[in-house]
């Protein structure tokens, strides 16, 4: 007799045989039992699970002439026909080899006929999904409505490639994969009875690489009976993981351990050491796969992982270990960086290369770390007061223009950066200039005091502290008007009050004749840099109020305070608005808003109030967003003029615009007009709906130069 392989020999002839799908076994019993029988069955499954096998054995209960509980008896002439396939009324069909639809035609006529021997006519189309859609639209009608002699089982392992229609017709019956431990518990008792020695761990390692399927684990057995069956010591579980091109356990957990805790060295070591070993790489990779899978589930599930892992218990505790020492996010990361690649490992050249890529990108993504960590750190930290000194920084919107700073205290405060005015920027300081601010400064109460001495009487008293305060607030602000040193001689009168004005202006002290040569300085005459006001346009009332205030000001010989603040202020508005202008643009970078300022006339800037006015014809848009902004200009406004509460008032007059600016935006409002009355510019307005904001027109010269208008 010649030889049958483990997986023909050991084939199940009972449903109590049958391993893995006892739901399936119970549920085709009982349909014997009670006569309840179907004309079409479906059995759908992976490879190898058992689903021809079932419909034999569904076949011989349907034929079988002594039947026990739904059990065929196997030693009647029909069972014993059927196992040997010599059964003439029990007919096997591969539809991958008759796909065309003359089989499907001819089968049909062959139902009609009644049955030789048995008591049902009985066709097995296995692989139904291969069959043709002629072959199954012939085959419809028959499967619906077949002669009541006739039954019909199909198998399959691509559901989804079976007609709708076809289903809808059939009993569908599912078959799960089988679980490992029931795998290595028929393997076992096939090896005693073919008296084969073989490890537990050879076993499991079989039923491990079988991945669910019976028929493949009793392949797998027979050819390592075939390799190693003559060794009187026995099947191990190296010649087995030599074989199958798998790893052992302790390596598994060696290479995991080094993937979790960010090992990369161990890990190109091992996965070297792998593929030096003959490794499948592409096994490797699904193990690694499988691995991190129970690692997170272990974490997750804790004492429940058993009944959801289909795993030995010592691969379990491996797990376990390793689910210990590593935080499941880190886990996740790493199932999600890995788990796609496994298609692009496939079709790689290099697949150790694309391997080792592959995890060090993983472990990279899954121990950097994390936003939600970051936020939690944060949390904590300030739980336990450890941000309290950050509570004094200023915000940066806060900031006075050109300072950074921190509230008065604070362990973090830095240097302020000294502020720079508006006609300053962009000018670099001349060589000669910048050694006399810093002399100037620290020789300044002397030469008061020289000056005092000299030109005031014995008994007039100076109070240096009052001298001292103007000089501090007219230095932070720019001034109009310098007066030279022989003016400031000739001005001087033998009053004691012109002598205390002087002393306090602002300006660049005036160094008398005698004290110049007393002092022999090599350096140049100190250069005084005018600060001029920017020139606005007002209505002939304000501009004559202003001539008029700023005169009778200055001929005042002793001015109220009240009258000084209003001069300086009246001023310093223009260069205050200059500098909120250059804050939005450069600070705050809202360079649409700052274009927009450009367009405000300065009228006053008494107390807290900086009056600004728009003209109400040709400014209307402007004024409009710079409205809008005003809560974010105050709170600039009052950093900038370090004045608390200082706000903006914004007004719209008539005749604010100059008559070539007026001149200019009607051209551009006219060009405006004009371009918008093309068919093209107004088709694309049309269609979304807009309107034209922004023009540019180009007009040559006589000498065929362009010129911007």
């Amino acid at each position: 007799m010649s030889y049958q392989v483990i997986a023909r020999k050991w084939r199940p002839q009972r449903f109590s045989d049958m391993v893995g799908q006892e739901h399936i076994a119970r549920t085709l019993k009982n349909a014997v039992k009670s006569g309840r029988i179907a004309h079409a069955y479906l059995f759908v499954g992976p490879r190898g699970i058992g689903k021809t096998t079932t419909a034999r054995i569904f076949a011989k209960a349907l034929n079988c002439e002594n039947p026990r509980d739904g059990e065929p008896c196997c030693e009647c002439e029909s069972c014993r026909s059927i196992a040997d396939e010599t059964n003439v009324d029990v007919i096997e069909i591969d539809a991958a080899t008759h796909t065309q639809v003359e089989k499907a035609r001819e089968l049909c006529e062959d139902v009609q006929h009644l049955p030789i021997r048995s008591k049902y006519k009985i066709y097995i189309i296995d692989e139904v999904h291969m069959l043709s859609k002629s072959a199954w639209n012939a085959l419809l009608k028959t499967i619906e409505e077949p002669p009541a002699h006739a039954k019909f089982i199909f198998a399959t392992t691509e559901v989804n490639k079976v007609l709708p229609t076809v289903i809808s017709r059939c009993q569908r019956f599912d078959l799960r994969r089988i679980q490992a431990t029931a795998i290595a518990a028929r393997l076992k008792m096939i090896a005693d009875a073919e008296n084969v020695k073989i490890s537990k761990e050879a076993i499991d390692v079989i039923a491990q690489a079988a991945d669910g399927g019976m028929r493949d684990a009793q392949s797998l057995l027979d050819q390592l009976i075939s390799f190693f069956g003559g060794d009187e010591s026995g099947i191990t579980e190296k010649q087995a993981l030599d074989l199958f091109g798998l790893t052992a356990p302790g390596e598994m957990e060696a290479l995991l351990n080094s993937i979790t805790h960010n090992d990369r060295a161990a890990v190109i070591r091992d996965i070297h050491d792998f593929a030096d070993q003959g490794k499948n790489l592409e096994t490797l990779f699904e193990e690694i796969i499988s691995w991190l899978r129970g690692i997170l589930l272990s974490r997750i599930l804790g004492d429940n992982t058993t009944s959801v892992l289909d795993e030995t218990p010592e691969k379990i505790g491996a797990f376990r270990r390793i689910a210990e020492t590593i935080a499941p996010a880190s886990v996740q990361r790493l199932l999600e960086s890995i788990s796609g690649a496994g298609y692009l490992l496939r079709d790689a050249i290099n697949k150790q290369v694309f391997l080792e890529s592959i995890l060090l990108k993983a472990m990279r993504i899954a121990h950097e770390p994390q936003i939600s960590d970051l936020i939690a750190r944060l949390n904590q930290i300030r739980s336990a007061g450890e941000l309290a000194p950050l509570e004094s920084v200023v915000p940066l919107y806060e900031l006075p223009a050109g300072q950074a700073f921190t509230a008065p205290g604070s362990r973090f405060a830095v240097p302020s950066i000294p502020a720079i005015p508006v006609n300053e920027i962009g000018k670099h300081p001349e060589p000669s200039a910048a050694p006399q601010i810093a002399p100037q400064a620290q020789s300044e109460p002397e030469t008061e005091k020289k000056t005092s001495v000299e030109n005031a009487p014995a008994a007039t008293h100076v109070d240096p502290v009052a001298a001292h305060e103007p000089q501090v607030e007219v230095i932070a602000e720019p001034v109009p008007e310098v007066v030279s040193a022989p003016q400031a001689e000739a001005k001087q009168e033998p009053a004691p009050e012109p002598q205390v004005e002087v002393i306090a202006e602002p300006v660049s002290e005036a160094v008398s004749a005698p004290q110049a040569e007393a002092k022999q300085e090599p350096a140049p005459e100190p250069q005084v840099e005018v600060v001029t006001e920017p020139v606005i346009e007002r209505p002939p009332e304000e501009e004559n109020a202003v001539r008029v205030k700023a005169p009778r000001a200055r001929r005042s010989a002793a001015p109220a305070q009240k009258d000084a603040d209003a001069e300086v202020e009246e001023i310093s508005g223009p260069v205050i608005w200059e500098q909120l202008i250059f804050d939005v643009r450069e600070t705050l970078c809202k360079k649409t808003l700052a274009q927009a300022m450009l367009a405000g006339k300065v009228v006053s800037f008494n107390g807290p109030c900086l009056k600004v006015a728009f003209d109400s014809v040709y400014s209307m848009g402007e004024s409009m967003l710079v409205s809008r902004e005003k809560p974010l200009l105050d709170m600039r406004l009052a950093a900038i003029a370090e004045r608390p509460g200082a706000f903006l008032n914004i007004e719209r007059r008539a005749g604010l615009v100059t008559p070539a600016q007026r001149k200019q935006k009607e051209d551009m409002e006219a060009l405006r007009r004009e371009t918008e009355r093309k068919p093209f510019i107004a088709s694309i307005l049309d269609t979304f709906d807009g309107y034209l904001s922004d023009v540019h027109h180009l007009d040559r010269d006589e000498e065929g130069e362009d010129s911007g208008i």
